[in-house]
């Protein structure tokens, strides 16, 4: 009878005289996002107070805090392996023991053990529960882990914001040096032809030649007066003269305009050119549109790790349970006692009848 019960005498003799108390620290929070969808009802107002969740990101947040990157980052901050490890005969508990070697991948199983995250869908909230064998150090450790999850979120957003924008940013700047090149030319152009618009250079012109051909007119028209009066006047040399200079000079100013180098191809060239800086304008103008709207959407896709409750700092400890966990155990025993009674019963019963 001794020796069946034994497991009970075991187990009772390791929670009452050899397992350290274990201290939990719990705090809570919940992974929203910044945009507001229209909902109506109670729910509606809920969203607008900013109790609008993302939880696929609280699913992220929650494997985060029990990964090996966690791991890496509370140990550089305070030395973790020797919080777990204590100093009494616990060599279940602590760490290493005999469940959890002293390998990195053994660490990383026995820090899940210790650290749970859970995330209940109803509320949207995330529960964080974290063990230690004081109450200091598991308050460290989960406000620790807590601060990590904050830049983690953080880096999430840095990262979303950052491929939300890029494209549009980069059009922009495609804008930028095609304007900066646009305008380029069309100074390059100025400087070359030494014409700041040809086209008021030709509207100038066009008015010179009309009031030469005015001025042409009149002379021809007081010249034909002369031929009709007194042909040996002597103003009709210097008449005739000035009528031919007019002439000449008419069709110098119309050869500026029309000619192959003149103001014709250069107005041409001209209106190319700042036709081109306008719809550089107009491609930059639509860029940084499309930059303002793609970083209103990325702000919208913000996510905040709001901390609900911060972590406490137990006065007792909740591990381990010893007298449930030895209830447990016995009845488990006794069970194991009555069925192997059972078998051995049967058996004997069944060699006596043979």
């Amino acid at each position: 009878m001794f020796l069946l019960m034994l497991p009970t005498l075991i187990s009772a003799f390791y929670l009452f005289a050899l397992a350290a108390e274990q201290y939990e620290s719990e705090a809570r929070f919940v992974v929203r996002s910044a945009s507001r969808p229209n909902m109506p009802g109670a729910l509606g107002f809920l969203v607008q107070l900013g109790i609008a969740r993302s939880q696929d990101d609280a699913f992220v947040v929650q494997e985060y805090m029990t990964s090996r990157d966690a791991i890496a980052r509370l140990s550089g901050m305070m030395k973790l392996r020797d919080i777990y490890r204590g100093s009494d005969l616990d060599f279940v508990a602590h760490y290493p023991s005999m469940l959890f070697g002293p390998e990195s991948e053994e660490f990383h199983r026995y820090f899940q053990r210790m650290v749970s995250v859970v995330h209940t869908d109803k509320t949207g909230i995330s529960t964080l529960k974290v063990r230690a064998f004081s109450a200091a150090d598991a308050h460290r450790i989960a406000a620790a882990l807590l601060g990590l999850a904050e830049e983690l979120v953080n880096r999430l957003n840095e990262r979303s914001q950052h491929d939300a924008i890029r494209s549009a940013l980069t059009e922009v700047q495609l804008a930028q040096s095609r304007l900066i090149a646009a305008q380029a030319a069309l100074t390059e152009f100025r400087n070359v032809e030494q014409i700041v618009d040809p086209t008021q250079t030709a509207v100038r012109l066009s008015e010179l030649i009309g009031q030469l051909a005015a001025e042409l007119g009149g002379t021809q028209s007081r010249i034909h007066e002369m031929h009709s009066g007194t042909s040996a006047s002597p103003q009709l040399g210097a008449l005739q003269r000035k009528a031919s200079a007019l002439q000449k000079q008419i069709e110098e100013e119309r050869g500026r305009i029309s000619s192959d180098s003149g103001l014709a191809t250069r107005i041409a060239k001209y209106d190319r050119l700042k036709l081109e800086r306008q719809f550089a304008e107009k491609t930059l103008s639509d860029a940084e549109t499309e930059l303002v709207l793609a970083r209103a959407e990325a702000a919208k896709q913000l996510l905040y790790l709001a901390r609900v409750v911060e972590p406490s700092e137990p006065d007792y400890p909740a591990f381990p349970k010893r007298v449930r966990t030895l209830l447990t155990i016995l009845c488990g025993n006794i069970l194991l006692v009555m069925i192997g009674w059972l078998v051995l019963t049967g058996v004997s019963e069944h060699g006596t009848k043979r």
